[in-house]
């Protein structure tokens, strides 16, 4: 399994002269479409929903360039430019979700959390400005509260950390489970677990997106705070 799998989110070849009449967007397939970024130095979870359903679950694994900052950046855009430049095309408005930075966990302050996920968060910003989107942050307690229904943690059999299973549960519920279901590495010891002989891990960095991009539909718009540059 890998957390490339699920429906297919596919946008077609179109001409452009056809989209553009005295700028105004014809044709289009979807009114509205919100993607959702979850930033995470090691993977990063992006997911699409169209007209209140969602669409697209997933995510890009940064883990193996995570002592390269530049690379990391680059790859991150060239996929983000990608999916906003297609659903361009096949949508009358496009919008970016991104989980708002916390400065802080707790009491303690995480300084190289912060600075990891403020550079990705960078790439999203220069995603928004090339592509003239509009891009929104969102508190993390409040989409949760809003879209997967709570903010409590939750003790389960799959080595999920308690306050990121809801969501995954929650996106289970939706259809998504093949998206964010990966074969773990046999030398892997938490977080994941075992089925038919085979280990298991569930990616809560997609489905943390998958929520997000629904916030776009769902949540309260007077919460999310446009993100201007």
């Amino acid at each position: 399994m890998n957390e490339n799998t699920g429906p297919s989110f596919s946008f077609v070849r179109i001409n452009l002269k056809a989209i553009i009449q005295r700028g105004v967007k014809v044709n289009m397939k979807y009114q509205k479409v919100v993607i959702g970024i979850d930033p995470s130095y090691a993977n990063t979870g992006i997911s699409i929903a169209c007209d209140g359903k969602l669409q697209k679950v997933t995510s890009v694994r940064l883990s193996k360039l995570a002592k390269n900052n530049t690379e990391r950046r680059e790859v991150l855009n060239k996929v983000l430019n990608k999916l906003v430049l297609q659903a361009m095309h096949r949508a009358n408005e496009v919008e970016l979700i991104i989980e708002r930075v916390r400065l802080h966990k707790g009491q303690v302050i995480n300084i190289q959390y912060i600075k990891s996920v403020a550079a990705l968060t960078s790439v999203v910003v220069d995603v928004a400005v090339k592509n003239d989107v509009h891009l929104y942050s969102v508190d993390t307690r409040c989409w949760k509260s809003q879209v997967v229904g709570t903010i409590k943690r939750q003790s389960n059999p799959y080595g999920v950390p308690e306050e990121k299973y809801p969501t995954v549960e929650w996106c289970i519920k939706q259809g998504f489970e093949q998206s964010i279901l990966v074969q773990a590495s046999e030398k892997k010891k938490v977080g994941c677990f075992t089925k038919s002989g085979i280990k298991y891990e569930y990616n809560n960095d997609a489905a943390d997106s998958a929520a997000i991009a629904m916030f776009g539909f769902r949540g309260k718009r007077s919460m999310l705070k446009e993100e201007r540059f």
